[in-house]
């Protein structure tokens, strides 16, 4: 599949990029320079991206599949990424200009369906995972920094205004059975 000059090889066990995957992708701003860290990362169609566009990326994931997955189209692509196997940021040193997460944002389901499912859902009614990213962002984006976050109308979404996390929705996009939304995130200057 081919994305803005990109050339994404889908990978067996790893998220594939869908529609939540492109309006994220059609939502952020990426600037040359900048350093971008994707999280969640996986096949690394947002990283890729970024690089392309110049920026600094680092791209992490849990799955090992994931990261490998990057990797390839990394080379692929004829891009350098910095590609680690970690949960959300942890283990980083420094903080990034722009932050990307296509979170998992579903409620849990009783049925178990495959690999895939770790990527959509979380628990505390879709929202768990997100609002530990938005708990540690402080620690993510330097000042003046920006994130972005995917979340889906079936998320409970009250975590949105913790920690001096200002929230804007830039994207929205009628899906089968949700809405799905690109948050910009900021951290208030009132730290």
């Amino acid at each position: 599949m081919k994305s803005r000059d990109i050339d994404i090889m889908e990978c067996e066990g790893v998220y594939p990029p869908s529609e939540d995957s492109y309006l994220l992708l059609k939502s952020i701003e990426i600037n040359a320079g900048e350093s971008f860290l994707d999280i969640g990362t996986g096949t690394g169609i947002i990283a890729i991206t970024a690089a392309k566009e110049g920026a600094s990326v680092t791209a992490t994931d849990i799955s090992e599949e994931a990261v490998e997955c990057t990797r390839k189209n990394a080379k692929r692509n004829g891009v350098d990424i910095e590609i680690l196997r970690t949960s959300l940021a942890d283990g980083l040193k420094g903080r990034f200009d722009a932050v990307s997460f296509n979170a998992p944002y579903l409620p849990m389901s009783d049925v178990e369906y495959g690999p895939i499912q770790r990527a959509l859902e979380s628990e505390k009614g879709g929202s768990a995972i997100a609002e530990e990213f938005v708990e540690h962002l402080p620690d993510i984006i330097l000042p003046g920094g920006r994130a972005y976050l995917v979340l889906s109308s079936l998320t409970d979404m009250r975590f949105l205004e913790k920690n001096n996390v200002k929230s804007r929705q830039i994207a929205k996009a009628h899906m089968f059975f949700e809405d799905i939304y690109v948050f910009m995130l900021t951290i208030s200057k009132d730290l």
